[in-house]
Formats: structure tokens, C-alpha cells, sequence
């Protein structure tokens, strides 16, 4: 509580007292002439009330009045900072909930937990492979977009991109102020300028290593591939392997002779003969060897899946060269990690056995669709290893660009890719697999053969439009109408590298 405000409360509660007094005194006169009528009593004599109380209340009056010609003032004068202390508050309010929007919605999964960029699972569109698209960071976008433009990409999301719509008018969750307080979050966690510029050598260099390393990548990816129409090849195997495995299970946990009332109840069937449980853990003596032979079965017969890794945890914990259930144990995992009880682990193999053999028979029934999909994924790598259409000729660049210099083309190249190729180059997000030629257009228009010469005929415009970026309804270059889309990175390049990519990008045949 600031001065004025203390000052207004002290004027307050004087005001308070001589209330209080005054209606004090005025009881206790009454009290005095309780013995007579009220309308016979004799009240106060002129001098009475023209001197003394007339001169209490008036002095009350004046100090009460000084009080408030202190404090009202003082009260003024403290209110500017009263409300920007206020706003600052918002601010952090703000901030805090866009923190709490960020994890809640899961933004960090593909963004990063600080907003420092990261992947996305994505299924590339032309190849039907599944890979990951790589999220840009957030914690410089401000130095992009203004927030207007930020806005605007969290609302409607971003088509052919992991980035889904979050605001409600492109069919998201979030509202105007939600959306607002995470543009708070990301302006709250914006690295400095001096970092955004420090940066610039880093990526730069890793995209001359993925240029560097982009055979080796398609030829990784194409073994990947391969393995996965192998797996696929082996489902017909798995199935016939795993079919009969979920009965057996069944009639381990609920057959005459081998049940109990616990473990019949985890497959709904009734107990009508219980069997001896030493142990007492819920599942009879002869059930437990059974159980260990069966989970055994399946993890050796499923293929790779998370129901399968769920199974291996229950041999894992089990003591060395002991079975996964002993007659003698109630916990499967007593010699390692939280001991489970074995009702559980049971329960446990109910449930993933059911997901096993589910998604084998679901694989199984579209395996000739599936396969085909793989093996047109592969051609398409292969085709993609022989073209190597993500290559980009330094020497050419140089000659037609930089007067030879190959060191200023590498930069240039570095560059493009580093803080343009997300836009401007098809594919370039979902990895070297899938890039085609630089420039060749995605989010933003194609950049080959002169169309930058031909919308922009002086360079000079050309980097004006790069430092500055695009305003909706604004033209630029020629005949061009900006939509915001196209952000300025005159906050995080310096002017020579702006130019290095506008010469690199005239230059692209």
C-alpha cells in the first residue's frame, strides 16, 4: 500500500472517530434526560450550541479537511506508478497463464520445452513416409513476426505442417485472450538480440553439415525403409504366431482346475473349481509357470510395439534365472525397481495381448495397401538418392554471384537454408529425403529462374523487402501485395548476410 493510500486511510478512520464520539455523546445526553418527555426535555442552550459543539465540529471539519488536502494529493501523485504496478502485474498474470496454455496444450512437444525449436511427427504427403518435420523455434519469432503476425499463425495454423489451428475462428481451442497470454508466454521467453545474432554462425553451419551429410541421410532413410517392408512381410508369421496365445491366456485364468475368483474375474468368466494359491497373490500354483511360458511366447512372436515392451517388464524385475510368475513370490518383480504384484502383471498381459493380436489382425487385414505404400516410399527415395535434388552447385553460385568466391556461396547457401528454405523450398522442413531445389517454393512463392530479378529489378528493394518483411495490404517490389506473411530479419542478420542471400537467391537457375 503506497503513502497516499495509507494517508486517505488515516483521514478515513479519524472521520470514523469523530463519528463515533459524536454519536457518543449524543446517547449519553439522551440518557441524561430519560426522566422527562422527549418533547418536555430542554434541549441545548444557544451558547451551547454556538460556541462549544458548534467550534468541535468545526474543528473536526478542519482537520478532517487538512487530512484529505494531504492525502488526496500525496494520493495523485503515487497513482502513476500505482497503475503501471498494476499493468506490470497483468503482464506477469499473463505470462504465467500462457505458461500454463504452452504445457497444457503441448507446444513444447514439438516446439521445445523452452521454445528453442524441435520436430514433429508427420507423414510426408508425396512419399507416404513417415518422418519429422522439423518446428522452428520460438523464442526469436517476435524478431520475425510482430505479434499481430504471430497471432495470426497460432490461429489458423500452418496447411501441409504438423501446425495445427489453436484459435477458435480456424477451429482450435483456445479464445482471444488465451491466445493472448501465450503471445505473452513467447514474448516473456524471447532470447536477446545480442543471442539471436550469435546464433547465425551455429546454423549456418549445421546446414552446410546436412548439405554435407544429405547422402548418407537418404541412404539411412532408405535402409529404414527397407526394414519397414520387411516387418510388414513378417505380419502374416506374427499373426499365425500370436493367434492362439490370448485363448491360452484365457483358459490359464479362468479354466476349472487352474482358476481363481480374482484371476477368472480378469477375463469375465466364473470360478467354478478354484485352485490352490500358495502365495495368495490371486493366481492358483499350476496358473504361474503357465503365465511365465506365455509371455515369454509373446514377446518372442509379437514385432516391436509398445504393448510388447510392456510385457518385457515383467521378466526384467524378476531375480536372476527366476521365472516372470513364481508359486512362491506374489510379486513378479520383487528383486528389482517397485515390486508388482502378480494379479497385476497378469491383468497387464490380459490387456496388451489383446492390443497385440488387435493390431496384428487390423495390419494383417490391410497389408497388401500397406505394402504397397512401403515399397512406393522406397522407389521414392531411391529416386530421390539418384537426383539429389537438395544438391546446390557452390561453384556455379560463385561464378554467377559472388565473382568466384566460393566461401561467400557456401555462406550464402548456409543462410538461405537456415532462415529461408522453410518457406521457400518444398519439402525442406520434412528433411533432406524429401527437399527439392532450392528455391523451388512452398509456404511462400518459388524463387527460381530470376523470378526474384523479375519482381524486384532493384536489389536494393529486394533487400529493403528481406530486412523489413511484408505488411498486409502493402505492396512491394512489382506488383506485389503483401499479406504479413513473409517475416523481417533485419533483427537477427546483419546487412551483409541479408545481401549474401538476396544475391544467392538471384542468382538460383
Amino acid at each position: 500500500m503506497g503513502l497516499g493510500a495509507v494517508t486517505l486511510a488515516l483521514a478515513i478512520l479519524v472521520v470514523i472517530a469523530w463519528l463515533v464520539y459524536v454519536i457518543g455523546q449524543s446517547r449519553a445526553r439522551r440518557r441524561r434526560r430519560e426522566a422527562a418527555a422527549p418533547n418536555l426535555a430542554p434541549f441545548l442552550t444557544d451558547e451551547e450550541l454556538e460556541t462549544t459543539r458548534l467550534d468541535r465540529v468545526l474543528a473536526s471539519a478542519l482537520i478532517a479537511s487538512a487530512l484529505l488536502a494531504i492525502a488526496l494529493p500525496v494520493y495523485f501523485l503515487r497513482e502513476t506508478n500505482r497503475q503501471a504496478a498494476a499493468a506490470e502485474r497483468f503482464d506477469e498474470i499473463a505470462v504465467d497463464r500462457g505458461e500454463h496454455w504452452y504445457e497444457e496444450f503441448q507446444c513444447g512437444d514439438c516446439h521445445g520445452p523452452t521454445g528453442g525449436g524441435g520436430g514433429a511427427a508427420f507423414v510426408e504427403r508425396r512419399s507416404q513416409i513417415a518422418t519429422t518435420w522439423a518446428a522452428p523455434a520460438l523464442d526469436d519469432v517476435l524478431y520475425r513476426y510482430d505479434e499481430d503476425e504471430t497471432r495470426y499463425w497460432l490461429v489458423f495454423g500452418r496447411q501441409g505442417s504438423p501446425m495445427p489451428a489453436w484459435g477458435v475462428e480456424g477451429g482450435g481451442p483456445l479464445n482471444a485472450q488465451q491466445i493472448d497470454e501465450l503471445i505473452a508466454y513467447l514474448d516473456h521467453i524471447q532470447i536477446t538480440q545480442d543471442d539471436a545474432l550469435a546464433a547465425v554462425d551455429g546454423r549456418v553451419d549445421r546446414e552446410l553439415v546436412r548439405l554435407e551429410g544429405a547422402g548418407d541421410a537418404i541412404a539411412a532413410a532408405i535402409e529404414a525403409q527397407r526394414a519397414e517392408i520387411a516387418s510388414l512381410e513378417e505380419i502374416p508369421a506374427q499373426v499365425e504366431a500370436t493367434g492362439g496365445l490370448p485363448g491360452a491366456l484365457e483358459e490359464a485364468l479362468g479354466a476349472p482346475g487352474l482358476c481363481t475368483e480374482e484371476s477368472a474375474l480378469l477375463v469375465g468368466m466364473p470360478c467354478d473349481d478354484p485352485a490352490p494359491d500358495g502365495d495368495r497373490d490371486g493366481l492358483s500354483d499350476g496358473t504361474e509357470p503357465v503365465l511365465t511360458d506365455l509371455v515369454e511366447q509373446m514377446i518372442d512372436a509379437a514385432p516391436p510395439s509398445d504393448a510388447r515392451s510392456l510385457l518385457q517388464q515383467i521378466p526384467a524385475g524378476a531375480p536372476e534365472g527366476a521365472p516372470a510368475f513364481d508359486p512362491a513370490n506374489p510379486f513378479s518383480t520383487a528383486a528389482g525397481g517397485t515390486p508388482v504384484p502378480d494379479l497385476e502383471n497378469a491383468e497387464l498381459m490380459v490387456t496388451e495381448f489383446t492390443a497385440i493380436t488387435r493390431n496384428l489382425a487390423l495390419t494383417n487385414e490391410n497389408l497388401d495397401r500397406l505394402l504397397a505404400t512401403a515399397r512406393s516410399g522406397l522407389d521414392y527415395l531411391e529416386e530421390a538418392a539418384d537426383a539429389r535434388r537438395y544438391r546446390i552447385d557452390f561453384d556455379q553460385i560463385a561464378a554467377d554471384a559472388f565473382d568466384g568466391n566460393v566461401e561467400e556461396a557456401r555462406r550464402a547457401a548456409g543462410l538461405y537454408n537456415a532462415y529461408c528454405a522453410r518457406c521457400h523450398t518444398a519439402g525442406y522442413s520434412a528433411g533432406v529425403p524429401f527437399t527439392l531445389e532450392a528455391g523451388s517454393g512452398a509456404f511462400g512463392p518459388g524463387l527460381r529462374g530470376g523470378r526474384s530479378v523479375v519482381q524486384f529489378p532493384d536489389i536494393e528493394d529486394q533487400i529493403d523487402f528481406v530486412v523489413k518483411g511484408s505488411q498486409n495490404g502493402q505492396g512491394y517490389g512489382v506488383n506485389g501485395i503483401g499479406r504479413g506473411w513473409m517475416p523481417g530479419f533485419g533483427t537477427t542478420l546483419t546487412e551483409e548476410d541479408i545481401r549474401l542471400i538476396v544475391e544467392f537467391e538471384r542468382a538460383l537457375p
